[in-house]
């Protein structure tokens, strides 16, 4: 009886909060004609306290609904660009919970924005079909912040140590300036360098191709990539800011980001120069940014023009150098799994590396008349890369060991151009297009390198000692050529047909001359024929196919079929063999895309591809300059083809500030190239590993990224974000002739705590991981290793114009073995005051207050488990001056007075940094 009271009294209580919650719905139409208003902005006010309950935007037929509210007086607002915002009032009471209100009618007229009472209201995030918009303002960022900064704070979105950003599990390949290219495919260039003050909002989009793009035609074929709208006032007058710190040890820190816009015309020029592993830029030029350790000295500077001129023709043009010194010390340990035999190889290794990097960037897009255009993207880019490699190692074998030391000197330049042009043509029935696309690549590389190798090896107490001393030269060039033709029919109003035609050319070059060291002559001339070879590779493909698209309001897909030809050619010119094979493939595509209203939305994306083989795996032509193993290409290699598998699910909930992101992938490959390795018993190279590619199938990977976000506090003051992710792979290779089966899994998750507060700008969690991998060959060699990482960042604004900042983050990795667990903790602070009307910030910082930063990785891959350490920036004080520059519309702004001191450029060597 008395669990049947209890059950009675819960059914009862669920019962009287249903009563007490009451809701308001209705249509939102336009006066002129009564049509519906698709996507107008609504939000509800309880007039009782003037908090403000939630918002919503109605649908396709102009209809809204508010749930969840409380009985008492309510005021609603409607708006929509273009037409003049309303309010109505109404009552939720216990005899008339459930509201539906009359036509809610917006006449003519325009807004006054200033005026509009919801404009505060506005929701930080918006889903747009294939776009996520972040608004800026609803995100607090400090004085001074980058790009960067307001992109942490963003649900969704991770920012790692080297300035990688990923957006729901995906990696950010291009960031743009108001839908226009700035400095051509480098993110970091915008990341960490534009101001945060000039952003209106982020937005995060599945970008199509440029040729998707035109046909209307949803290939399946999409980069994720971040598009900067900019304010309204920052579109006239100067902006942005420059810094100069020295500190401790020598260290300095100099920046400058200058920016110049006229409405669509538009320069910005940025420089960097410091001492302190900061490379605000990217292009896989490595250093200490990277987060694989070392001390690094960085110049760089550059410029991005753009501009659209009166017959729409868009320009823009950019230009970047960087030169890069950096000192790596690095220990390492390496376990190759043998089935029942492991090998250990020790690697003490100092590495100095200069390198110099041009890069120029150009693009044109203009309409020929006024349904033909041409986009045309030259891209001109220089490298000179100079290092020297030491070393001393030690590689045991149980019955034999041996110890050596080599020098590895290295010099290369690399020339690269390419060129993509788009030729668009639209036909008078609407859907009707036809285009063509070229693509040109040119590759060359140039170097020389010299290796001297001393090693002994020891054997029942025998010694034997080897010395290399040679001079390897290599030449290696590499050109493509890819056009592609589609066109587009309309079958219907929602459905169309789209027919392609894809031919692509390649031609390899991979000229390897070695030459031994000549006592007599004391030069390089012995030239080495096992160690020499000319080789060439030519690849011809055609791909034909043909895809059905689909549009409708709620929903659209496109489903596709292609036939690819491959033709290739291997000719071993030294040895006079060639090597012809010719191979067919069916490349499928599938795509479906559900929109379950204007904010949540499911995405499935599958689509069939190949992978060619490089010229280093084809080339068979051994390579001695690695102290471990002996690569040796294969001729016999057949393209990889990829199953590849995608699942999104996004929402938002209006109102709430509720977020859910969601990303599933998968990818299936056969033919994929893997390694097959196998221990070097006798001869010169005894106890090194013979490695070859060669062709596997069996091979699988998957990850699971999501990210949820809740409010804690109204108004988006406060947030909690919680990212989960995993990743599963399986793969195939060969250990001594044994088949390995490695199958490799990690579990990241991580809570944040994010404040969008005027005055205190918070952000607490903590991050983990397990990461487990296992060999069939070996399985008593299976790994578990797991990190550990609480983590707080506060500061605070006091009177005066005086902010105090600390962060703190505890590093613990475990599971590694002795000498590379690690426990450690990186505190950095800083104090500034604000000068000259809040445009000039003096700052004295610390990195690494305890003086315990610390490297180490590990990687745990086929057969191979290798741990590593590595020498990383330590601690140091700064003092650093930052001045910024807004002059908009020929009036100098107060920074500090802006969006509550929203806004930034650089932190002048005192902000948060990691190594």
């Amino acid at each position: 009886m008395k669990h049947i009271f209890t059950l009675l009294l819960i059914l009862s209580s669920f019962y009287v909060y249903a009563q007490q919650t009451g809701s308001v719905s209705g249509r939102v139409i336009q006066s002129k004609d009564k049509k519906p208003i698709y996507y107008a902005s609504l939000a509800v006010r309880n007039l009782a306290d003037s908090s403000m309950v939630g918002a919503v935007s109605t649908t396709e037929d102009g209809k809204f609904v508010f749930k969840g509210l409380k009985p008492g007086a309510y005021r609603l607002y409607a708006a929509f660009l273009g037409l003049k915002n309303t309010t109505k009032d109404f009552t939720i009471s216990a005899d008339k919970p459930d509201i539906i209100l009359d036509d809610i009618v917006l006449e003519g007229g325009a807004i006054d924005l200033q005026t509009v009472d919801i404009k505060a209201e506005i929701p930080p995030i918006v889903v747009k079909k294939d776009t996520l918009e972040f608004n800026a303002s609803s995100f607090k960022v400090v004085e001074n912040a980058v790009v960067e900064d307001l992109l942490k704070k963003l649900p969704g979105v991770e920012v790692d140590k080297a300035g990688t950003v990923k957006a729901q599990g995906e990696t950010i390949t291009k960031v743009k300036v108001d839908g226009k290219e700035f400095f051509g495919n480098d993110p970091l260039l915008a990341t960490k360098n534009l101001p945060a003050d000039m952003i209106d909002k982020i937005q995060i989009i599945d970008e199509l191709s440029d040729q998707a793009q035109f046909t209307g035609i949803d290939d399946g074929s999409r980069t994720k990539i971040i598009n900067i709208t900019t304010r309204k006032e920052k579109k006239n007058g100067y902006f942005g800011n420059s810094s100069g710190g020295y500190g401790s040890n020598d260290r300095y820190d100099v920046n400058a980001n200058i920016n110049h816009f006229n409405q669509d015309k538009r320069l910005s020029v940025i420089a960097q120069f410091n001492n302190v592993n900061k490379q605000n830029f990217g292009g896989g030029l490595g250093g200490g940014n990277s987060g694989r350790g070392g001390i690094t000295d960085t110049k760089a500077g550059g410029f991005n023009f753009s501009d659209v001129y009166a017959d729409q023709t868009e320009v823009n043009l950019s230009y970047f150098v960087n030169k890069s010194d950096n000192l790596t010390l690095r220990n390492s340990v390496t376990q190759n799994l043998l089935g029942d035999v492991t090998t250990i190889f020790n690697n003490n290794q100092t590495n100095n590396s200069d390198r110099l990097n041009h890069r120029l960037n150009f693009m044109i897009d203009t309409k020929i008349d006024s349904l033909t255009s041409l986009k045309v993207q030259p891209n001109l880019s220089y490298t000179d890369n100079e290092s020297l490699n030491s070393s001393i190692y030690t590689r045991d074998f149980g019955t034999y060991n041996t110890s050596g030391s080599q020098r590895l000197t290295n010099h290369n330049t690399a020339p690269a151009i390419s060129n993509n042009i788009l030729l668009r043509k639209k036909f008078m029935r609407r859907g009707r297009t036809l285009s063509l696309n070229f693509n040109t690549n040119i590759n060359n590389n140039d170097a020389n390198n010299y290796n001297y190798n001393s090693e002994t090896r020891e054997k029942d107490s025998v010694k034997t000692v080897k010395i290399i001393n040679q001079l390897n030269d290599q030449v290696s060039e590499s050109i493509s050529q890819n056009t592609r033709l589609v066109y587009t029919e309309p079958l219907n109003k929602t459905l169309s047909l789209e027919f392609n035609y894809q031919n692509g050319y390649s031609h390899n070059t991979s000229d390897r001359f070695t030459y031994d060291f000549n006592p007599a002559t004391l030069n390089y001339d012995l030239l080495n024929d096992s160690l020499s070879n000319v080789y060439e590779n030519t690849t011809l493909t055609n791909t034909a196919g043909f895809s059905f698209n689909k549009m409708a309001k709620k929903y659209n897909w496109n489903v596709g079929m292609a036939v690819q030809n491959t033709d290739r050619k291997n000719n071993n010119i030294t040895q006079g063999f060639v090597l012809k094979q010719n191979i067919f493939n069916y490349t499928p595509s599938a795509m479906f895309r559900y929109n379950f209203s204007n904010s949540k939305r499911l995405v499935f994306n599958y689509r069939g591809s190949t992978n060619q083989p490089t010229i280093q795996q084809l080339q068979p032509i051994p390579n001695n300059t690695n102290t471990q193993s002996i690569p040796l290409g294969n001729p016999n290699l057949k393209p990889e083809f990829n199953n590849s598998l995608r699942i999104a699910y996004n929402t938002f909930t209006v109102g709430k500030n509720r977020s859910l992101f969601v990303n599933i992938n998968m990818t299936q490959t056969s033919n994929k190239i893997a390694n097959s390795s196998s221990l070097i018993e006798s001869g010169v190279n005894q106890g090194k590993f013979a490695v070859l590619p060669i062709n596997v199938n069996g091979v699988y990977s998957g990850s699971l990224s999501s990210s949820l976000s809740l409010p804690i506090m109204a108004e988006n003051k406060l947030n909690f974000h919680i990212n989960i992710s995993s990743n599963y792979d399986r793969d195939v290779n060969f250990t001594n002739t044994l088949k390995n089966i490695t199958n490799s899994w990690s579990i990241n998750n991580g809570y944040r705590l994010v404040s969008n507060l005027d005055k205190l700008d918070l952000t607490a969690g903590v991050s983990g991981s397990i990461n487990r991998a296992t060999y069939s060959v070996q399985p008593n060699s299976n790994t578990r290793y797991y990190t550990f990482s609480p983590n707080i960042s506060i500061s605070y604004m006091f009177p005066g114009d005086i902010r105090w900042s600390v962060d703190a983050d505890y590093n613990q990795n475990t599971g590694r073995g002795e000498n590379f667990d690690t426990y450690f903790t990186l505190v950095n602070s800083y104090l500034s005051k604000q000068f000259f009307k809040n445009r000039g910030t003096f700052k004295a910082a610390v990195n690494d207050l305890l003086n315990e930063n610390q490297g180490v990785s590990r990687t745990a891959n086929n057969n191979t488990i290798r741990d590593e350490s590595y020498n990383v920036l330590q601690r140091y004080f700064m003092f650093s001056f930052t001045y910024s520059l807004n002059r908009m519309g020929g009036k100098n702004r107060i920074i500090g007075n802006e969006e509550g001191g929203r806004g930034r450029g650089g932190n002048g060597g005192g902000g948060r940094q990691r190594n």
